[in-house]
Order: C-alpha cells, then sequence, then structure tokens
C-alpha cells in the first residue's frame, strides 16, 4: 500500500530516538531556535534526520515538543521532545527559504504493533536480570513491541540508527537478538573476572 508523502521541518542531529523515546534539546542556533518557535506557533512536528560524518542519512525520526523546559535570557531554549514515527526520506532541502532551516519530504516506515516474539522476551528478560538484578513484570510486553525491547538497551545512536533502517519486525529482531546475546556475555563475563579478582 503506497504511503503518504509530506514535508516536515528538519533538525539534523548525531542522534537516533526509537518511537517512544524521550530526550532533552539545548537549542542555540537562530535557524532551530525559528524551527522551534515555528513548530510551538503552529502546533508542528519536526525531523531528527541522522546526521553521521556530517552526511544526513535516509532514516529519521519525527518527534513531537512535548514541554518548553526553559527560555534563557539570550533566546537559547531547552525543549524536551518525545520521538513520535520512524521516517525515510525523500527528498532533504538544507534551506527552505525564507526560512533559516531546512526542510525535507519524507514518507513514514510501517508501524510496528506486534508484540516481541517469546524469544526476544526471554532474552531481554534474562539480560534485564544480569544487568540490573531486577525483573521485568509479567505484562511488560502486553502493549509493547520491538521499539520497547530496544529501549531498555543501552544502543548507541548508530546502532539506533541501523535497527530503525531494517524493513519489519522480524528483521528488527533478527539485529536486536545478537546484540542482547553479546551484552549478555559481556556483563557474566565482566562478573566472572571481578569475582576472580576478588578471590585472589
Amino acid at each position: 500500500m503506497a504511503t503518504q508523502q509530506l514535508t516536515i521541518p528538519m533538525f539534523p542531529l548525531n542522534l537516533v530516538l526509537l518511537p517512544g523515546e524521550t530526550k532533552t534539546l539545548h537549542i542555540f542556533e537562530v535557524r532551530y531556535k525559528q524551527l522551534v518557535a515555528d513548530c510551538l506557533l503552529n502546533d508542528a512536528n519536526f525531523g531528527i534526520p541522522f546526521l553521521h560524518h556530517k552526511d544526513v542519512g535516509d532514516y529519521g525520526i519525527e518527534v513531537k515538543i512535548s514541554n518548553v523546559i526553559k527560555k534563557h535570557s539570550n533566546g537559547d531554549m531547552d525543549i524536551a521532545v518525545e520521538a513520535v514515527k520512524v521516517f525515510k526520506i525523500v527528498e532533504y532541502s538544507q534551506v527552505l527559504p525564507p526560512k533559516l532551516y531546512g526542510a525535507g519530504i519524507i514518507r513514514y516506515e510501517e508501524e510496528i504493533h506486534e508484540k516481541p516474539s517469546h524469544i526476544l522476551q526471554e532474552l531481554i528478560k534474562e539480560y534485564m536480570w544480569i544487568a540490573q538484578q531486577n525483573t521485568i513484570p509479567i505484562d511488560a510486553f502486553d502493549h509493547s513491541n520491538v521499539y520497547g525491547v530496544a529501549r531498555l538497551l543501552d544502543l548507541s545512536s548508530l546502532e539506533k540508527y541501523e535497527l530503525i533502517k531494517t524493513n519489519n519486525a522480524v528483521q528488527k529482531e533478527n539485529y536486536l537478538k545478537p546484540k542482547i546475546k553479546l551484552f549478555i556475555h559481556l556483563i557474566k563475563t565482566e562478573t566472572e573476572l571481578k569475582s576472580k579478582f576478588v578471590l585472589n
């Protein structure tokens, strides 16, 4: 099914958020102060395409401004944003006159509604147990998806970018499973080394 394309303001950053994730941004450049002011005025969202080695990637995340935390005397702002949807950039303009900021034509990626597979649930439960010595509530995944699992991991923005680029829930799970297994192995190894160090 063809997905609708639309144009949204763009704020490229070396940052990837997953749907449902929140972040505080410090806004200090004039062009992005203008972008935020326009979004607040029009109750609009903006896009954060992934900026890696000065190159704007093909994918990004649409975010909504959930709160203006602070307005500084010099016009800088601290804002809280929440990630909404993953998009693919169809066309990108670094500046879209008369505005100072850029914009992009985007196509939303298919939203993930399926619950994580049993295998992925068990892996993340094991990871959380050995990493933080706590358990996940039995109904934690009833209203979650693969992004909900990924948010529990300490993934870098580059790893999150690789995740959002994958095509569907199955591929996303296949990307996450070996990473979780590696995290589990590294934590177990570190624990064993600490134990041996204490014993000696």
